[in-house]
């Protein structure tokens, strides 16, 4: 009896890890339940070390953390799950030089060289159905290999491609007022709704990107140029303005409604997958003296009325996920 619950717990797990391992490598949907478990758990820990320190030194750490942990974690799994099955029967694997039953131990050191392909002639299946066993195991662990290291290059493209878009964000300007006084032109804001299709496809492709890789979310930013939770508030904070602060007629609302629906999309995607939203306890002031300073045509102060409760909230999830705060963003109102 003990042997055929050795079987049936060896396929469960095995069944499970393959499930996870696969979700999260192919299907383009987010993580698997265990992936996505080990990895909220670190993720915790480094922001918990993140609060406690004033240097954000540890985080750069993070992503590598995330995907050893992940890799180790379904590597250990098949592991344990294929020497369960062999446990499943006392003589699954012989000694070849002596033709003797493996030891539990025997069988665990068999099962590892088994997924790795690799083999060394000492110990042996025994019998047809065990034969065969073993050749789909070691083909699996074939598969196995060469996926995780596809999906490891699509998630380093996917990595680069996010610091790409938050240097070029950070290009424009490294607060709201300063993307506001480097966009004007005098007569309007050109040169912002220049780089706008540029920056709607890179946004629409770093969303897609976030969903199909979601280990990308985990490799947090040391420095404010290369983060972009950061920089994106800090553009989607100058569209805000242009929206509901600047003289009517000066404020390309038009040609930014791609740009604004594009931030929307892949902040609804991070709210369904690594965010929750956060009401917003302290307010924060606009530097408007520095916006009239450098001649840009403001209209009416942003006001609680304004609808975007639901954004700053989706914003501030966004910074809590990633270890920063809206005072990189602005000043506190009561300490200003």
């Amino acid at each position: 009896m003990i042997h055929e619950l050795y079987l049936i717990a060896g396929i469960f797990i095995v069944f499970v890890t393959a499930c996870d391992f696969f979700y999260t490598t192919v299907s383009f949907n987010g993580a698997g339940v265990l992936a996505r478990s080990v990895s909220n758990g670190i993720a915790t820990l480094f922001l918990w070390t993140n609060k406690k320190t004033s240097s954000r030194y540890m985080l750069k750490f993070s992503g590598m953390i995330h995907i050893l942990a992940q890799v180790a974690l379904w590597i250990s799994l098949l592991w344990f799950g294929l020497f369960l099955i062999f446990m499943g029967s006392p003589d699954s694997v012989l000694h070849a030089p002596t033709g003797t039953t493996a030891s539990a131990i025997n069988k665990f050191y068999f099962s590892g060289y088994v997924l790795s392909t690799l083999g060394n002639g000492q110990y042996i299946p025994n019998g047809g159905g065990w034969q065969v066993t073993v050749a789909a195991f070691s083909f699996a662990g074939f598969i196995f290999i060469t996926t995780a290291m596809t999906y490891l290059m699509n998630l380093t493209s996917a990595v680069i491609h996010k610091r790409k878009l938050s240097l070029f964000i950070s290009n424009l300007g490294e607060t709201p007022e300063e993307i506001l006084v480097n966009s004007y032109t005098g007569d309007g804001f050109e040169r912002l709704t220049r780089v706008t299709p540029d920056l709607q496809q890179m946004i629409n492709e770093h969303s897609q990107n976030h969903y199909a890789h979601p280990g990308v979310h985990y490799f947090y930013s040391v420095t404010r140029a290369e983060s972009l939770s950061l920089n994106l508030a800090n553009l989607d904070e100058a569209l805000t303005i242009l929206e509901h602060r600047i003289e009517k007629g000066k404020a390309p609302i038009q040609d930014l409604i791609p740009l604004r629906d594009a931030i929307d999309k892949f902040l609804d995607t991070m709210e369904h997958h690594f965010i929750r939203s956060f009401k917003i306890e302290e307010t924060y002031a606009l530097d408007i003296s520095y916006l009239q300073e450098k001649g840009i045509p403001l209209n009416v102060e942003l006001s609680d009325e304004l609808p975007i409760k639901k954004r700053r909230s989706q914003l501030t999830g966004l910074f809590q996920s990633t270890g920063w705060s809206w005072e990189h963003i602005y000043a506190r109102e009561d300490v200003q």
